[in-house]
C-alpha cells in the first residue's frame, strides 16, 4: 500500500491507500513498522497533495517503534541517509510539522485547543480535521508521547541543526520537563550562526505569534545576535507586544493551565525583554540608525516604570524590584545610543533625578544613578543659553533640596557629577555647584565631595581633553558668588537655616545655613583662577596647586607678572570685591572662615595696587579683634593685614607734619596698649612692627622718627628672663620687619645708639644665643639686623664691624644638625651681605612701595669675602662644615645670582659643587644639583660647556678621587659596627683598625667600599631638578647608551630616578636609539648580567626585561638562548634582590614566549622561540636543574608553554611528556615522603590517595593533558618508545601515577594513533598492574580497562589469561587484591569489551567472589553483579565455572582451595535454588558440578566451610532420580553425610549435625535415626563435666545458637539431629512408633533400662533450661504437628509418649520464659493435646494434670496473645 501510494498519481488511490495503511498500521509487528518509515518518509518534502497530512499522521504512528541510536554514534551520523531523509526537502518538511506538533495542544476529547502560533491549516494538517486523531480513547495517538517521541527524533542525526533550530525552541519552552530537556539539549549544541539574517527573521516572526514563554526563549536568543540589532521594526514591535500586560498569553500551556501564576511568565518575559533591550542598546548604535526605536522605547519604559508606582513603587517584590532596577539601566543605556534633542535629553535627566531622589527602594538607586552616569556621556557642552539655564536650574534644584518629605534621598552627587560633565568648566554656576558639594553641608558623604574637587580642579576636568583649557572667569565668579543672590533655587533653607542671618547685599547672601562654610572654599577657589588667569604661562599639571602656591611665594618673576595683571583697570572693581569679601570673612568670628579668608586676604592684598585698597584702608580699625585672636595663625595675618590697610596712603594725606602726626598717633596707641611687660600683646606687638615698616615703604615718615616711637614700645632682647618664649619668638619676627625696613630702634638706656658693643648686648648676642638652638626666626632676624645700619663713607664704622660681627655669628652655627636651618642661615648671611639686592629680601615686600633711603644695596666687600670663606669652607674635609657651606652657597647662588660679583666666580662655584654631588647626604646632593643647574643658566658658553664635560666625566668614569685626612667621615655612624656601641666612620679609625688586626690590606679594601659609594652618591645626584637637561645640549659617545640604559634600572632609586631624567634630556627619540644600539646594549647586558657587582647584576636583569619587550622575536632571537641561560643563573644568586630581578626577568620571557604561542602559535617566530627555550628549559640547566628556584619557574614555564603551544609543540611532545611525568616525582614535597615514611598502613593508604588526587590536580598533570592534546600519528610513534621507558623506569607513586594517566588520554582521546602501540603497553600493564602500591596498582589497572577498547581481540584475550593465571598462581592475597582490581577496572570502564571476554571473565568473577580475602571478595562480587542479572546466571557457565574450581582445587595455596570450595558451592546453591524457581531440576548441571563438589567436601575443615555443607541437603533431594538409580551414589553421599557429621571440629560440629538431619529429612528411603543417635548422643549430656576439653575462647554460633554458649549449642545441635531425624515416611505411617524412637534416643544418656522417664525425661533437667526455651518448645510443635497430620495407628503406649513429650515442656513452669517462648510451649502443648485426643487412648488422669497446669499457666500469664493459645488449649480439652 505504502508503495502504491508513492507511485500512484490519483488523488483518490492515494486517499484510500492512506484509509488502508491507517487502519493497517497498528496490526503490525514493531519490526515491521520499523521497516516501513524510511518508505514513509522518503519523498515526502515533495509531496504536495493534501493527502502529505495523512501520509504524516502515519508516520508520526510509525515513530512510536523508531529506535534511535546513541547519540554520535556511528549509527547516528548513518541514520539520516538510513531513515530516508537524505533529500534536504524531506528534512526540512519532517522537521517544520514536528516543531508545529510540539506546538499543537488538544482538549481532553481530543479537540484543539486554543492554537499558539498555529494557523487553522496547521491545526487541520496534524489533526486531519477530526478530533479522534488524538483521542486515545478512539485509538488515536496520544499527543504527549508523540511530542516526546517527535523531540527525540528531531534531536537525533536524522536532522541538522538548522532544520531542527526552531522546533527546538518549541521543545526547550514546553512545560514539560521531559520535551524541555530535550530543547534545552538541542540548543546548547547547535551550531546554527545567530547572525544568519533569514533566521534572524524566522525568530521575529516566530516571537510575533508564540505565547510568553517561547517569546522569552526567543529573546533570550537574540540577546546573542548582533545582527538582530538592526531589525529596528522587529524590535520595536517586539518591545510593544511584551511590555504591556498581558495576562493570557501563558495560561495554556500544554493543553492545560500554566503551573506557574501569569505573574510569573510576565515577569520571566519582561527579563528576557529588558535583557534584550539592553542588548540592542549597546550594540545597536554602532550597526544601524538607533533613533528611530531608541525614544519610542525609552518612553515605554518610563511608561512601564510610571505604571508600577512613580516615583515611588506600589508594589516592592524581588521580582518587581528586579524589573524596575533593570528598567532603569536600560533607559540609560538607550539615551545613550539613541539621539535626541537636548530639551529630550533635559526632560529625561529631569525624570530621572526626581526618581533618584523620591524612589525608596535601595536596590533601585545604583541603575538610576547609572542612567543618570550614562546620560552624562552624550550630553556634553556646549549647550544653547536657554538649555544652561534650564539644565543650571535642575542642577540647583537638586543640589539645594532637603530631605524632608517626599524626597527620600539626596541626587548632590549626581547633580555635582552632571554639573561637572554637562556644563563647561568655564560655566561659573557648575562651580559654584561645585563648592557647595565641597562644603555646602558639615556631614557630606565623601562621594560626593570628592566629585566636587574633580569639578574644581582644571587638570581633572581637561586632562582627557587637549582641544580646549578655557578657565571660568575669575571676574565673574566674585560677582555671583559675593555681589549677586543665586535665584533660581528650589529650596526652602536657601534664605534661612541653622546658621546665621545674612543681608542680601552683603558678601555673604548667597553663604547661608550650612553653605556659610563654603566661603572660605569660595574665596580661595576666585583666588586661584584669578592667579591662573594672570600667569598665561603657568603650566596645570598635577600638584599645580601646591606648585602655584610655592611661586607666589617664592619667585620674585611669578609676583611681579600678577602685581602687574592686577594693575589693569579692567579688574579694579572686581578684584576689589574679592578683596571686600576677603574682609568679610575675615572678621567674622568663626576661626575656620577668619583664619581662611584673612589668608586670601594677606595673599591678594599684597599684590594688589594702591588705589583698590583705598575703600579699605579706614577699616582697619576692625582688624582688633583679630590681633587679639587666641589663635597665632590668626594674630600673624591679622597684624600684617593690619600693616597693609593702617598704613596706606590714603589715610595720610595732606603735609608731610600732618602725616608724621597721624604715624605717631597709631604708635602711640600701640605703646600704651602693649603697656608694661607682664602684659604684652604678641598680636599688638607683630602689627606694630608691621605698621611701622609699611610706613617707611610707603613713604610716609622717616625712620628715624618713627624709630624714636618704637623705642619706648620695643624692649632690648638681652632682657630675656622678662619674655616668654611665645614672646619672645614675636619680638624676632617683629624686630625683623622693623630692621628690614631700615629701622633703627637702639636699646633703652643707651646714649650712643651706634656703639657696637650695646649692639652685640642688646641684640647680637640674645639672637646668636638662641640661633644656636635652631631658632630660624632668631636667625632670620639676626641677618636682617644688617639692613637698619647701612655703611656710609667717611663716617662710623660700626656699621661695617656689624655685618662682620653679625657674619662671624652666623658662619658658627655650622654644627647645627638639622639641614633645615642651614637653609635659613643661608638666606640670612644673604640678606646681610646683598641687602635689598637679595631676593629673599624682596620678597618681604607685601605693599605697593615708593623708593627711599632703606632699600640698601649689596656690600661688595663682604659679598667678595663671604664668597671666598664659602668656597674655602666646600673644600673641607669635616663633614658638618662642608654640608653647611654647600648649602650656604647655594642659597647665595639662588638669591644673589644676578650680581656681578657672584658671576665672575660661577666657575669656582661648579668646581664646588661638583666635589659636594659625591657626599652621602641626599640634601647636599640636591643642594650641589641645583647649584650647579643654577650656575649653567647663569654661566656664559664656554662655562656650560665646561660643566657639560665634568657631568659626563663624573658618569662614566671609575668615580671620584677621595682625599682624606684622619677626620673625613667616610662612612656613616653605625653603618660598620666593631661592638661596645662603636662603629668605623673616618679614615683615621681604619687605619686604627688595621693597626690592631695586623692587616694593612684593610686599609684598601674600606677605601675601596668608601670609593664605590661616593660613586654611587655622585650618580644618584645627576638627575635631580634639571641637572640632567645639561647634558642634552652636549655631543655624545655611543658608548654611554648601554651604560646609562643599565643605570636607568639601578636598584638604587635616585641612581634610577636620575638615569631617567638623563635618558630624557639626552635622547629624545628613545625608539630609535634603542632600535640603532640594540645589539651593543644587548651585549653589554649580557656582559654585565654576571658580572661581580650585585647592583650591575640586578640592574641588567631589569633592563633585559625592559628592553625585549614589546620587541619582535626576530631582533633578539641571536641573544635568546644566552639571556636564557643568563636568567636562569642568577636566579640562584647570593642576594635575594638579584633573584628577585632575575625572577620578574624569567618571567617575562615566559610571558613572552606564550603569548607569542597564543597570538601565532604556528608563525617562524614562535617555532624558532620554541626550538631555543624548550630544550633548554628541559635540560640540566631548566627543570632538572639543581637549585629549586630554577626547578620551580623552569617548570612553570614549560606548563605555560604546554597550555598555550598548541600544534606547535608537536615536534617536543615526545621530549616533554616523559621530562614532565618524571617531574611529578621529584616535584613532590619533601614532607609528603616525611610524613609517609613514618605512617602507619592505614594511615597510608590515606596518604596515598591525597597524592594520586594530587597528581590529578597538579599544574604538571594539566601540561601533560595539553601536549598530549594536539598529538596525531607521527608524534605517537616517537612518544611511545620514551612514554615506555618512563613507565619502566618510573620510581616515584606521582610518576606512576602520571604515566597511568597519560596511557588513559591516548587511548580515550587518541584511539586511532594509539592503536598501533596499544598492544604494547596493554602488555605492560600486566607487569604494572601489579605495583606494590595499591593506589599505584589500581590507576595502572584502569588505564589497562582503557587500552583494552584499542586493542586487538588477541591482545584482550592474552590480558585475560594472563590476569587468570595470576590470580591461580598468586601466593598472598595482596597478588589477588591486584589482579581484582585490574577485572573490577575492566568491568566498569569497557563493560562492551568485557562481555566479549565474559565466558572467560565473569566464572573467573565468579570464583573470586567467594575468596578468603574480603577485599578481593568485594570487588569480584561487584564485577559479577555488574554483568549477571541473577543468580540464575550460573547456569550458563557451568562447564567453565568447574574447570576454574578443579583448578583452584588442585593448587598449593590453601586460600584457593577454600575459594573454589565455597564457589563450587554456591554454584550448587545457584543451582538447586534455580529449580525451585523453575520447577525442572537439570539433572545434568548437578552431575557436572558433583565430582568437584565431592572434592571441596572433602576438604578438612576449615573456617567457612560450613558454606558448603548448606547446599548439601538440596543438592541430595534435587538429585533424586540419580541416586534412586545409582545406588552407589545414594551410599556415597550417606557416608558424606556421616563423615561430615563426625569431623571432630568443635565450631563445625553444629552445622554437620544440622546438615545430617536435613540429609535425613532427604533421603527418606533410609532410616538415619539410630545412625545419628549413636553419633550424636555423647553431645547431649550436660549433666557431666568434660574433663578432656580446653578451655578455650570461641566466637558466638549463629543466630540460632543466640545465647548458649558452644558446648549447649552442640547439645541443642545433637539434640535437633535426634529429633528431627526420624524417616518421614514411617512418619506418615506409624507417628507414634518415630515419637517412641526419637524419645529413646534422646533418653540414651538418662541409662534408664524401664524405657522412658515419664515423670522426670532427661530432657528436662535443669541443665537444658535453656535450650527447652529457646528451642525444644518450637521442635515438639513441629514434630507432635507432623504427627498430627499423618495416619494414626494404634500402638499400645501412646499414653506414655505423650506423656514424655508433655512432661518436658514444663508446664508447671507458667512464667518461664519470654512471650514468644511461652507461645511456643502453647503451641507444643496444644499439639500434644490434639494428638492425644486423636490417638483415642484413655490419659483421663493424664489430662486432668495438663489441664490444672493450663489453668494455672492462664491465669498466671500477663500477655494475652499466650493467654488466648492457654484458652485454645483448654477448648481441646473440653
Amino acid at each position: 500500500l505504502l508503495d502504491q501510494y508513492k507511485a500512484t498519481q490519483s488523488l483518490l488511490v492515494k486517499h484510500f491507500d492512506l484509509i488502508f495503511i491507517q487502519h493497517s498500521v497498528p496490526r503490525l509487528e514493531s519490526h515491521e513498522r520499523r521497516a516501513l518509515i524510511p518508505k514513509a518518509l522518503r519523498g515526502i518534502g515533495s509531496d504536495g497533495t493534501k493527502s502529505a497530512s495523512g501520509l504524516f499522521n502515519v508516520i508520526l504512528r510509525l515513530l512510536h517503534d523508531l529506535k534511535l541510536p546513541p547519540r554520535g554514534s556511528k549509527e547516528d551520523v548513518a541514520l539520516r541517509e538510513d531513515i530516508g531523509l537524505a533529500d534536504p526537502k524531506d528534512a526540512e518538511f519532517v522537521a517544520h510539522w514536528l516543531g508545529k506538533l510540539i506546538l499543537l495542544r488538544v482538549q481532553p476529547g481530543g479537540a484543539p485547543s486554543t492554537p499558539h502560533g498555529l494557523s487553522t491549516n496547521d491545526i487541520t494538517f496534524l489533526t486531519l480535521g477530526k478530533p479522534e486523531t488524538w483521542n486515545i480513547n478512539a485509538k488515536g495517538l496520544a499527543l504527549a508521547e508523540t511530542r516526546i517521541k517527535a523531540a527525540a527524533f528531531l534531536a537525533s542525526g536524522a536532522f541538522n541543526d538548522s532544520e531542527r533550530f526552531l522546533p527546538a525552541i518549541h521543545a526547550a519552552s514546553s512545560t514539560d520537563f521531559r520535551m524541555a530537556a530535550i530543547g534545552d539539549d538541542m540548543i546548547k549544541r547547535t551550531s546554527v550562526s545567530l547572525e544568519d539574517k533569514d533566521l534572524v527573521k524566522q525568530l521575529f516572526d516566530a516571537h510575533a505569534k508564540l505565547p510568553s514563554p517561547y517569546r522569552a526563549r526567543i529573546l533570550n536568543l537574540l540577546s546573542k545576535s548582533e545582527i538582530s540589532t538592526t531589525f529596528t521594526d522587529e524590535i520595536l514591535a517586539a518591545f510593544r507586544q511584551n511590555i504591556a500586560p498581558q495576562p493570557n498569553s501563558a495560561l495554556q500551556v500544554d493543553g492545560a493551565a500554566s503551573s506557574g501564576p501569569p505573574g510569573l511568565e510576565l515577569t520571566k518575559l519582561h527579563r528576557a525583554l529588558f535583557e534584550y533591550i539592553n542588548w540592542v542598546a549597546r550594540i545597536g548604535p554602532a550597526k544601524t540608525d538607533f533613533s528611530k526605536i531608541g525614544s519610542p522605547i525609552i518612553d515605554s519604559m518610563k511608561k512601564f516604570v510610571e505604571e508600577q508606582g512613580w516615583p515611588k513603587p506600589e508594589k516592592q517584590t524581588l521580582d518587581d524590584i528586579a524589573l524596575r532596577s533593570r528598567a532603569y539601566e536600560t533607559i540609560g543605556v538607550l539615551a545613550k545610543g539613541t539621539k535626541m534633542s537636548e530639551e529630550e535629553y533635559l526632560t529625561l535627566a529631569g525624570w530621572l533625578f526626581r526618581s533618584l531622589s523620591e524612589d525608596p527602594t535601595p536596590d533601585v538607586v545604583v541603575n538610576i544613578d547609572g542612567a543618570l552616569s550614562s546620560l552624562t556621556s552624550v550630553f556634553k557642552p556646549p549647550h544653547s543659553n536657554s538649555v544652561n539655564l534650564k539644565l543650571r536650574t535642575i542642577l540647583m534644584t537638586y543640589m539645594t533640596m532637603a530631605e524632608e518629605g517626599d524626597v527620600v534621598r539626596s541626587a548632590r552627587h549626581a547633580a555635582t557629577k552632571w554639573a561637572n560633565h554637562c556644563l563647561s568648566f568655564s560655566d561659573v554656576h557648575a562651580r559654584w555647584i561645585d563648592i557647595l558639594a565641597v562644603s555646602g553641608r558639615r556631614d557630606e558623604r565623601n562621594d560626593v565631595v570628592e566629585e566636587g574637587q574633580k569639578g574644581l580642579d582644571p587638570w581633572t576636568y581637561y586632562a582627557n581633553d587637549a582641544k580646549s583649557s578655557a578657565l571660568p572667569s575669575w571676574s565673574e565668579m566674585v560677582q555671583l558668588f559675593f555681589q549677586e543672590q543665586i535665584t533660581h533655587i528650589n529650596s526652602t533653607t536657601w534664605l534661612h537655616g541653622s546658621g546665621m542671618e545674612v543681608d542680601q547685599k552683603s558678601a555673604f547672601v548667597n553663604f547661608s545655613g550650612d553653605s556659610f562654610f563654603a566661603f572660605p572654599l569660595a574665596l580661595d577657589y576666585c583666588k586661584r583662577i584669578l592667579f591662573l588667569t594672570a600667569l598665561k604661562d603657568f603650566k596645570i599639571e598635577p600638584g599645580w596647586e601646591r606648585q602655584l602656591e610655592s611661586l607666589m611665594q617664592t619667585d620674585l618673576e611669578t609676583r611681579k607678572a600678577v602685581r602687574g595683571f592686577l594693575a589693569s583697570s579692567s579688574h579694579t572693581t572686581a578684584i576689589t570685591n574679592l578683596l571686600v569679601a576677603a574682609f568679610e570673612g575675615m572678621i567674622k568670628e568663626n576661626h575656620k572662615v577668619s583664619e581662611q579668608s584673612a589668608t586670601c586676604f594677606v595673599n591678594l592684598a599684597s599684590l594688589a595696587p594702591r588705589a583698590v585698597l583705598d575703600s579699605l584702608a579706614s577699616r582697619y580699625t576692625e582688624l582688633m579683634p583679630l590681633i587679639s585672636s587666641n589663635k597665632r595663625e590668626i594674630r600673624a595675618l591679622g597684624a600684617k593685614a593690619f600693616g597693609i590697610l593702617a598704613a596706606h596712603p590714603s589715610k595720610f594725606q595732606g603735609d608731610s607734619a600732618k602725616s608724621t602726626a597721624s604715624v605717631e598717633q597709631i604708635l602711640q596707641g600701640f605703646k600704651t596698649a602693649i603697656g608694661p611687660e607682664d602684659n604684652l600683646s604678641e598680636g599688638q606687638i607683630l602689627a606694630c612692627a608691621h605698621f611701622a615698616s609699611r610706613v617707611i615703604y610707603y613713604g610716609h615718615a622717616s625712620s628715624e622718627s618713627v624709630a624714636t616711637d618704637l623705642q619706648q614700645a620695643f624692649p632690648a632682647l638681652d632682657a630675656k628672663d622678662r619674655f616668654s618664649t611665645s614672646v619672645q619668638e614675636v619680638f624676632f619676627d617683629a624686630y625683623a620687619q622693623i630692621w628690614t625696613a631700615g629701622i633703627k630702634v637702639a636699646p633703652r638706656g643707651q646714649d650712643e645708639v651706634q656703639k657696637l658693643e650695646s649692639l652685640t648686648k642688646a641684640f647680637v648676642d640674645p639672637l646668636t644665643l638662641q640661633a644656636k638652638k635652631g631658632n630660624e626666626k632668631a636667625i632670620t632676624a639676626l641677618g636682617r639686623l644688617a639692613l637698619a645700619y647701612p655703611e656710609k663713607n667717611g663716617e662710623d664704622s660700626t656699621p661695617s664691624e656689624l655685618v662682620l660681627l653679625i657674619l662671624e655669628k652666623l658662619y658658627s652655627l655650622y654644627e647645627i644638625k638639622q639641614a633645615e636651618v642651614h637653609f635659613a642661615v643661608g638666606e640670612a648671611i644673604a640678606a646681610a651681605v646683598a641687602g635689598w639686592d637679595a631676593g629673599v629680601v624682596q620678597l618681604t615686600l607685601d605693599v605697593d612701595a615708593s623708593e627711599g633711603p632703606w632699600r640698601i644695596g649689596c656690600r661688595a666687600e663682604k659679598m667678595t669675602a663671604v664668597l671666598e670663606k664659602l668656597l674655602t669652607d666646600a673644600k673641607t674635609t669635616k663633614p658638618s662644615l662642608l654640608k653647611a657651606s654647600g648649602i650656604w652657597l647655594f642659597c647665595l647662588i639662588q638669591h644673589c645670582s644676578h650680581l656681578r660679583i657672584i658671576q665672575s666666580r660661577l666657575r669656582e662655584c661648579q668646581a664646588a659643587f661638583m666635589r659636594l654631588l659625591s657626599a652621602r647626604d641626599e640634601l647636599v646632593q640636591e643642594t650641589a644639583s641645583r647649584g650647579l643647574a643654577l650656575v649653567y643658566e647663569k654661566g656664559d658658553p664656554e662655562l656650560k660647556e665646561q660643566l657639560v664635560r665634568d657631568l659626563v666625566s663624573a658618569f662614566t668614569g671609575t668615580g671620584p678621587q677621595l682625599k682624606v685626612d684622619d677626620e673625613t667621615e667616610l662612612f656613616e655612624a653605625g653603618a660598620l659596627p666593631t661592638g661596645e656601641g662603636k662603629s668605623i666612620t673616618s679614615y683615621k679609625d681604619i687605619v686604627n683598625l688595621a693597626n690592631e688586626v695586623g692587616d694593612q690590606s684593610l686599609v684598601y679594601k674600606f677605601m675601596s667600599l668608601a670609593t664605590n659609594a661616593a660613586t654611587w652618591s655622585t650618580r644618584s645626584a645627576f638627575g635631580r631638578f634639571g641637572l640632567s637637561n645639561l647634558l642634552s645640549e652636549s655631543e655624545i659617545d655611543p658608548k654611554l647608551y648601554p651604560k646609562l640604559y643599565r643605570y636607568r634600572f639601578d636598584p638604587n632609586t635616585n641612581v634610577q630616578k636620575s638615569m631617567n631624567d638623563i635618558w630624557k634630556a639626552l635622547v629624545k627619540d628613545s625608539s630609535t636609539v634603542l632600535e640603532t644600539h640594540f645589539d651593543a646594549i644587548m651585549r653589554d647586558l649580557l656582559k654585565s648580567i654576571l658580572g661581580k657587582e650585585w647592583r650591575v647584576r640586578e640592574a641588567s636583569c631589569a633592563a633585559i626585561s625592559d628592553l625585549i619587550a614589546g620587541r619582535p622575536f626576530l631582533k633578539y632571537e641571536p641573544y635568546y638562548k644566552d639571556i636564557w641561560t643568563a636568567a636562569l643563573k642568577v636566579l640562584d644568586d647570593v642576594k635575594a634582590t638579584v633573584r628577585n630581578a632575575a625572577l620578574h626577568l624569567c618571567i617575562s620571557l615566559s610571558t613572552t614566549l606564550t603569548r607569542q604561542l597564543e597570538e601565532s602559535g604556528t608563525t617562524a617566530a614562535a617555532t624558532a622561540m620554541m626550538n631555543e627555550a624548550l630544550p633548554f628549559l628541559l635540560s640540566d640547566k631548566g627543570m632538572e636543574s639543581g637549585v629549586e628556584d630554577v626547578k620551580v619557574f623552569s617548570t612553570i614555564t614549560v606548563i605555560k608553554i604546554a597550555k598555550t603551544g598548541g600544534k606547535s609543540l608537536n615536534p617536543y611532545i615526545p621530549m616533554m611528556v616523559p621530562h614532565l611525568l618524571g617531574l611529578l616525582s621529584t616535584i613532590e614535597p619533601e614532607a609528603i615522603n616525611y610524613y609517609y615514611q613514618r605512617a602507619g598502613e592505614e594511615r597510608k593508604e590515606k596518604i596515598d590517595k591525597l597524592r594520586s588526587s594530587m597528581v590529578s590536580q597538579s599544574p604538571i598533570s594539566e601540561a601533560i593533558e595539553d601536549c598530549l592534546r594536539t598529538t596525531d600519528g607521527e608524534v605517537m610513534t616517537k612518544l611511545a618508545p620514551g612514554l615506555e621507558e618512563a613507565i619502566k623506569t618510573a620510581v616515584g607513586m606521582p610518576t606512576k601515577i602520571g604515566c597511568s594517566r597519560v596511557l588513559t588520554t591516548l587511548a580515550t582521546r587518541h584511539g586511532n594513533d594509539f592503536r598501533p602501540h596499544a598492544a604494547r603497553f596493554l602488555q605492560l600493564m600486566e607487569k604494572q598492574a601489579l605495583d606494590r602500591n595499591d593506589e599505584v596498582s589500581q590507576n595502572y589497572a584502569r588505564a589497562a580497562a582503557y587500552i583494552i577498547r584499542v586493542v586487538p581481540d588477541e591482545a584482550r584475550q592474552r590480558f585475560a589469561d594472563r590476569f587468570l593465571k595470576l590470580y591461580l598462581e598468586s601466593e598472598n592475597e595482596a597478588r589477588r587484591q591486584k589482579v581484582a582490581d585490574a577485572i573490577l577496572a575492566l568491568s566498569k570502564i569497557s563493560p562492551d569489551h568485557f562481555n566479549s571476554l565474559e565466558g572467560q571473565l565473569l566464572p573467573f568473577a565468579f570464583l573470586g567472589k567467594h575468596d578468603t580475602d574480603d577485599y578481593v571478595q568485594k570487588e569480584f562480587e561487584e564485577v559479577w553483579s555488574k554483568h549477571t542479572g541473577s543468580s540464575l546466571a550460573v547456569a550458563r557457565y557451568i562447564p567453565e565455572i568447574v574447570e576454574l574450581v578443579q583448578k583452584s582445587l588442585n593448587t598449593a595455596q590453601w586460600a584457593l582451595k577454600h575459594a573454589g570450595a565455597l564457589a563450587i558451592a554456591s554454584a550448587v546453591k545457584s543451582i538447586t535454588g534455580a529449580s525451585d524457581l523453575t520447577g525442572q531440576v537439570n539433572l545434568e548441571n548437578l552431575k557436572a558440578l558433583w565430582p568437584v563438589y565431592d572434592k571441596s567436601l572433602a576438604l578438612k575443615t576449615f573456617p567457612g566451610k560450613e558454606r558448603l555443607l548448606d547446599p548439601f541437603p538440596a543438592f541430595v533431594d534435587k538429585s533424586k532420580g540419580w541416586w534412586e538409580k545409582d545406588s552407589a551414589f545414594g551410599e556415597q553421599l550417606r557416608k558424606i553425610a556421616i563423615r561430615e557429621a563426625k569431623r571432630n571440629n568443635e565450631e563445625y560440629r553444629p552445622h554437620a549435625f544440622r546438615c545430617l538431619w536435613r540429609f535425613a529429612e532427604a533421603r527418606d528411603d533410609l532410616t538415619m535415626l539410630p545412625e545419628i543417635a549413636k553419633i550424636v548422643t555423647s553431645y547431649i549430656d550436660l549433666t557431666s563435666e568434660d574433663e578432656d576439653a580446653m578451655d578455650v575462647d570461641k566466637p558466638a554460633g549463629n543466630n540460632k545458637s543466640r545465647g548458649l554458649d558452644p558446648r549447649s549449642q552442640i547439645a541443642w545441635a545433637a539434640i535437633e539431629a535426634v529429633a528431627k531425624g526420624y524417616n518421614r515416611a514411617k512418619m506418615q505411617k506409624s507417628p507414634f512408633a518415630e515419637l517412641k524412637e526419637v524419645a529413646l534416643a534422646l533418653e540414651e544418656n538418662a541409662n534408664s533400662k524401664s524405657g522412658l522417664n515419664l515423670t522426670s525425661p532427661y530432657i528436662s533437667k535443669f541443665e537444658f533450661d535453656a535450650i527447652r526455651r529457646g528451642h525444644w518448645y518450637d521442635c515438639v510443635a513441629e514434630l507432635l504437628e507432623t504427627a498430627l497430620k499423618s495416619e494414626i495407628k494404634p500402638a499400645g503406649d501412646e499414653g506414655e509418649i505423650l506423656k514424655w513429650y508433655l512432661a518436658t515442656l514444663d508446664l508447671d513452669r507458667a512464667d518461664m520464659g519470654t512471650e514468644d517462648q511461652r507461645l511456643a510451649r502453647t503451641k507444643a502443648a496444644g499439639a500434644a493435646v490434639q494428638l492425644t485426643k486423636k490417638s483415642g487412648e484413655s490419659l483421663a488422669e493424664t489430662l486432668q494434670t495438663v489441664k490444672t497446669a493450663m489453668d494455672k499457666a492462664l491465669r498466671e500469664e500477663r500477655s494475652l496473645d499466650v493467654q488466648a493459645k492457654w484458652k485454645e488449649c483448654l477448648n481441646y480439652l473440653a
